[in-house]
């Protein structure tokens, strides 16, 4: 059977696996602990930093085909130096080989035109170019001939647009696995107001294999009874 995390091509024997990805999100670079003492402060958003080469380190253990952050990478869209000089040196050192990486803003750290993602910040110099930042509604890249990654960036804190459901649908005809990659939130409990809500059928509506998502800190499968997974990878740092 397909290993964790990869997913079988349709119309394939059993088991063959034609692509494994690293799904992760929610590394809030940046963010601040005014609660606790200034050396602990530092050491925990070390920490922060410090987790990206682990993550990295587990997919190149792994052989993945790509790696995807499903939002807020950083804490807020400006972040200090400190943290984008720190991410994309970190990006910059890490030994090959080297996949695609895939880095879309979230409700935290939303693409706008002064925020770190904007295409004259000098952080997007900075990166290599096998990181690739989510910053067009319509982004797609081919990670093989028979898989297509779909994505799509949050480009304000609050929105109500439903980033998956914005995804292309499959055309007649079209066999490829497609991957959808999107920030929001699935949570639909009544008079609760859901920020960039991601609708539980999305996956199956927009015609994907897997929908990588990302808000909630923890491991969440919403969609167990689906054929599509809708999968919250969780944070390094659950909250």
């Amino acid at each position: 059977a397909p290993l964790p995390g990869s997913v079988s091509d349709r119309g394939s024997e059993a088991g063959d696996v034609v692509l494994r990805i690293l799904h992760t999100a929610d590394w809030h670079l940046g963010r601040r602990f005014p609660s606790f003492p200034e050396e602990a402060q530092k050491k925990l958003s070390r920490a922060r930093m410090e987790v990206v080469d682990r993550i990295l380190d587990v997919g190149r253990r792994n052989g993945v085909n790509a790696v995807l952050c499903a939002g807020d990478v950083f804490d807020d869209p400006t972040p200090s130096e400190d943290f984008w000089e720190g991410l994309a040196r970190r990006l910059r050192d890490h030994p090959g080989p080297h996949v695609p990486i895939f880095l879309v803003p979230g409700n935290h750290d939303p693409l706008t035109t002064e925020s770190v993602w904007a295409p004259t910040h000098p952080f997007r110099a900075r990166l290599p170019n096998w990181v690739h930042v989510v910053d067009r509604d319509d982004f797609s890249y081919e990670l093989t001939p028979d898989v297509i990654l779909y994505a799509s960036p949050c480009r304000s804190k609050a929105g109500e647009r439903d980033l998956a459901m914005a995804l292309p649908a499959r055309e007649s005809g079209d066999k490829r696995v497609r991957i959808g990659c999107v920030h929001g939130c699935t949570f639909d409990m009544d008079g609760y107001q859901t920020n960039f809500p991601i609708c539980r059928d999305a996956g199956v509506l927009r015609g994907l294999d897997y929908l990588a998502i990302g808000d909630t800190h923890s491991f969440r499968d919403v969609t167990e009874g689906s054929p599509v997974p809708t999968v919250y990878p969780g944070a390094p740092e659950p909250t």
